[in-house]
């Protein structure tokens, strides 16, 4: 099964994630995104249960990002990693962490457009079917009035 998705809409990246830290192969998708985008016009929304990158991937991330600041939000259900995104943000004050029932306001942050949120809720569901599973933080989405 696997641990972790990511595609590209427009310019936000958007990863779902397990329990479980990513695999190497899902991990290395991912890098191949965040590599492919001017970052600093990018933003990036994340779904995770609970998991979350190894010291090595963060290191490579943080290689890539190389002082960069992307904006970024993490949705979760779980309060202690929240927690810990809450803290990571005194380092990078463009990633903020988010309880499932807050979603409209990471999407706020995010600064998405109307079109965007609809692109980002529809592409949600194919990541759900690509990843096996529903993650308990990715709250089940009203339909879109674009």
């Amino acid at each position: 099964m696997k641990t972790m998705v990511s595609t590209v809409v427009g310019n936000v990246v958007v990863v779902l994630h397990g329990e479980a830290p990513p695999r190497e192969e899902e991990w290395a998708r991912y890098i191949g995104l965040i590599r492919e985008r001017d970052l600093l016009k990018t933003a990036s929304i994340v779904f995770t249960d609970g998991g979350a990158p190894s010291s090595k991937q963060r290191a490579e991330i943080n290689e890539i990002l190389a002082g960069r600041h992307p904006r970024g939000a993490v949705v979760s259900h779980n309060p202690l990693l929240r927690g810990v995104i809450t803290a990571l943000a005194l380092v990078n004050p463009q990633t903020r962490s988010f309880s499932p029932d807050k979603l409209a306001d990471a999407f706020t942050f995010l600064k998405l457009t109307r079109d965007e949120i609809a692109a980002v809720q529809q592409t949600l569901e194919a990541l759900c079917a690509e990843i096996g599973f529903r993650p308990k933080s990715l709250p089940r989405l009203a339909p879109s009035t674009t």
